[in-house]
């Protein structure tokens, strides 16, 4: 292809793309909807206005071709001066500048005069409405002009008036002295002219309606009253509307009134043939909508026989004695009150007692389907707040009642919280099945305790509470009695006889001021105040438990970080061979000194990382600790041990013997002078976990020492299962030893089991010479008590005066 060819063909498709965008634009433009400027006379709320222009935006409900509607009112009722008109129309020039309209609407004549008399309407098609005068006048040679002329058909009004009326000798006319009453009194005096009867007329034309207020209530009984137009109610005030006007007649007057607009009827108007606004709007809009669509306005009639409605007020004609047999046939009443015997209300009877029915039916539906629901809602709120093995109350019923005030009527209320003790080891030896039995059978056995003023829950898986309502401190008493005896008897439960204990936990509330979370909480600290107790045993609350809670609850918060920052402290308190005084081990021992709180009882903060979880940090701490102090006693050649006691949650753990072998490899410190002490309730687990873990330890060449021995559940068994070295007599058994032939025996039994089992025994709480000789002779080597020493910090034995390291000749090892 050439150049030449190349330019010819780029000249042809940019032809052709303009013409498309050019057809574009007038099918874009063709859609356009039209636009359509509408100037009211008056203002915004003037009735008869806004009726016309409901009517003329209905568009005769056609949804395409709708125009856009730009709406103006003139105000020409309390302006009516040119210079308004002037600023006026320099308000329209500013605001619509360079834009065109397909169309003016005009309503009233001041709208139609300022249209046709400005040039920046010219050639804009009009149509018009509400015009009182002859609307030629105003149109003069203007073209493109049409619309609806405004009549009142006062003729037949005044005819009807004076056949309703027959006493009527005089007709007062209440018109505006503006150009709009001018208008209406000349059609005034057309109507009178045709009416062709002799009877007296009176025009009151007013500035505004004060001036005829005190003239209103002097009209005879031979006398008709017609207010048209509006008027302002004091000088220079708003104009009132049409209905407004008549409805501040008619509570002036008791003649009756007239109007010429059908807004007025049911505001104090009579009735009559009237004008319906809404109907010039309608009528107005398929003109224009003809208009729109290419007709010539000068083509289209004016039209002057506007749309009447013959309408009458009930309530007047009831007043004044007028039946509906004297109206004009296809009248209209308004406020009519229905009535059966009315054709007209029968077909609208039978459906109302149709629909009546129906409603009955669907009533009744509602109240039967409301009972299935209320029925259904019930089961599930029972569900919801009763418990499913035991049948009892649960927490949320208890919670219900507690925080709605349902329960205690004005009394005093004892709270009492139950948790069965050792639970968890029942369901982990029997199972969760027969632990859901011994629930059961504890809720039977609890449920004794109930009377008319006694309510037993199940608060959770193991715990219950029981309240009550007091009328005296005796019952309170009693309750505790109750409490305290009600599980002493053993249970039966699936072939086995079990032996099940409760901690009980009482607080009270005082009349009207029944707190739950305040009853809860303190039933729950005294309950766990009397756990540490074991056996069935009921706590009250009282301010020393609260204050032990928090004391609690601080070393709990502080504990973990104490633990973390190496701020527990090492003592030693030594192991001393009964013969000659000399040091055969010390035991390392936990201290805390709290910023607070000063020195804590090793109980209590022991208490305090099991519960927080931190005791294995605590114990392998202790370890590394004790480890690290233990190390100037190395070298002493009676070659001291060094006994730590570690938890059970440490036995349970697999990585246990792991972590003890990398500390004592890092402090270096030697696995065979070290010997961990347990107790015997950590041996009750998992044996088989608990012997596979001592062995590992016992494979690093360290010694088990069961410490407390005699006070758990002493077994021969685990003395031989656990491979254990040590037994260490519980102090229990030396505290009254001197005096007592029973403790005596015992200790006799175990150092006498210890030889034949070949175990050393160390007997802890010597405390006076006589039990140091006392158990000299029963055979007691290793004693550890305050007799020997205190627990010091670990450097502090070093030298010791008194205590000879060196005379210690250690026992042979197993």
């Amino acid at each position: 292809m050439t150049g030449k060819e190349k330019s010819a063909a780029w000249r042809r498709w940019l032809k052709a793309c303009l013409l498309q965008f050019a057809l574009l634009a007038g099918l874009v433009a063709a859609q356009e909807s039209p636009r359509v400027l509408v100037l009211l006379s008056y203002h915004h709320g003037y009735t008869w206005e806004d009726r016309i222009l409901d009517g003329f935006e209905e568009w005769g409900g056609v949804a395409a071709g709708r125009p856009v509607l730009y709406i103006e009112w003139m105000d020409t009722k309390r302006h009516p001066d040119p210079a308004a008109r002037q600023r006026f129309a320099a308000y329209l020039k500013e605001k619509y500048a360079g834009r065109r309209f397909d169309l003016l609407v005009a309503v009233d004549d001041n709208a139609l005069e300022f249209a046709v008399g400005h040039a920046m309407f010219a050639g804009v098609p009009i149509v018009f409405a509400g015009i009182n005068n002859d609307p030629r006048q105003l149109i003069g040679e203007r073209a493109g002009v049409t619309g609806v002329a405004e009549r009142f058909d006062l003729t037949r009004t005044l005819q009807l008036a004076q056949r309703l009326h027959p006493e009527v000798k005089r007709l007062v006319f209440l018109t505006a002295a503006d150009e709009s009453g001018a208008g209406m009194r000349k059609h005034i005096a057309e109507a009178l002219a045709n009416l062709g009867t002799e009877i007296n007329v009176e025009h009151w034309i007013t500035q505004n309606l004060a001036v005829a207020d005190g003239r209103l209530p002097l009209l005879g009984a031979d006398s008709l009253l017609f207010a048209l137009g509006p008027q302002p109610q004091i000088a220079g005030g708003r104009p009132l509307g049409p209905e407004d006007l008549v409805a501040h007649v008619h509570s002036r007057t008791s003649r009756p009134v007239y109007s010429d607009l059908d807004a007025t009827v049911g505001r104090g108007a009579l009735g009559g043939y009237m004008n319906s606004g809404l109907e010039n709007g309608r009528l107005l809009a398929r003109m224009a909508q003809r208009v729109l669509a290419g007709e010539r306005p000068e083509d289209i009639p004016i039209v002057y026989e506007t749309p009447q409605a013959l309408i009458f007020d009930y309530r007047e004609l009831q007043r004044f004695g007028i039946t509906e047999s004297e109206l004009p046939p296809g009248s209209q009443l308004r406020h009519r009150p229905p009535s059966i015997f009315d054709p007209e209300y029968r077909s609208a009877l039978l459906g109302f007692t149709a629909i009546v029915g129906a409603l009955l039916l669907v009533l009744a539906g509602v109240l039967i389907r409301g009972r299935i629901l209320a029925s259904r809602h019930a089961a599930l709120h029972y569900q919801a707040t009763h418990d499913d093995l035991t049948g009892l109350p649960n927490r949320a019923w208890l919670n219900e009642q507690l925080l709605h005030g349902k329960w205690g009527a004005g009394r005093s209320v004892a709270l009492v919280m139950a948790d069965i003790n050792r639970f968890q080891l029942i369901n982990d030896t029997y199972g969760h099945s027969f632990g859901d039995e011994v629930v059961s059978c504890v809720a039977e056995r609890l449920a004794g305790i109930q009377d008319g003023q006694t309510q037993l829950i199940r608060f959770s898986g193991d715990a219950f509470v029981i309240l009550r309502r007091l009328t005296d401190a005796q019952q309170l008493e009693t309750l505790c009695a109750q409490c305290q005896r009600i599980l002493s008897e053993p249970f039966h439960v699936a072939g086995h006889r079990l032996s099940v204990s409760a901690a009980f936990g009482v607080t009270l509330g005082a009349p009207g001021e029944i707190d739950r979370d305040r009853l809860l909480r303190e039933a729950d600290t005294a309950m766990h105040e009397a756990k540490r107790e074991r056996g069935n045993q009921v706590v009250r609350f009282d301010r020393d438990i609260h204050e032990r809670a928090l004391r609690q609850f601080r070393l709990e918060a502080w504990l973990p970080n104490a633990v973390a920052n190496g701020e527990i402290q090492v003592f030693f308190q030594p192991i001393v061979e009964n013969g000659n005084g000399s040091i055969a081990g010390f035991e390392a021992l936990a201290r805390w000194q709290h910023p607070e709180l000063g020195w804590v009882p090793p109980p209590e903060f022991i208490r305090a990382a099991i519960e927080t979880g931190c005791i294995r940090d605590l114990t392998l701490g202790m370890l590394r600790a004790a480890s690290r102090a233990f190390m100037p006693y190395l070298e002493a050649a009676s070659r001291p041990y060094l006994g730590v006691n570690v938890s059970v949650s440490d036995i349970n753990a697999e990585d246990f013997p792991e972590r003890v072998a990398a500390i004592l490899a890092e402090e270096g410190m030697p696995a065979e002078r070290l010997i961990l002490e347990v107790t015997e309730d950590m041996l009750l687990g998992d044996s088989g976990n608990v012997a596979q873990v001592l062995g590992r330890l016992r494979a690093l060449g360290l010694r088990i020492a069961i410490d407390d021995f005699g006070t758990g559940y002493s077994s021969m068994s685990y003395l031989s299962s656990f491979m254990v070295n040590i037994i260490k007599i519980d102090q229990s058994f030396i505290r009254n030893l001197i005096d007592s032939s029973s403790d005596q025996k015992i200790v006799r039994a175990i150092v006498s089991m210890a030889a034949d089992l070949e175990l050393s025994v160390v007997t802890e709480g010597v405390e006076t010479p006589e039990q140091k000789e006392l158990l000299r002779q029963m055979g007691c080597r290793l004693l550890q008590g305050y007799l020997f020493g205190r627990p010091q910090p670990a450097h502090s034995w070093l030298g010791e005066k008194g205590l000879d390291l060196e005379a210690f000749q250690p026992f042979p090892a197993t």
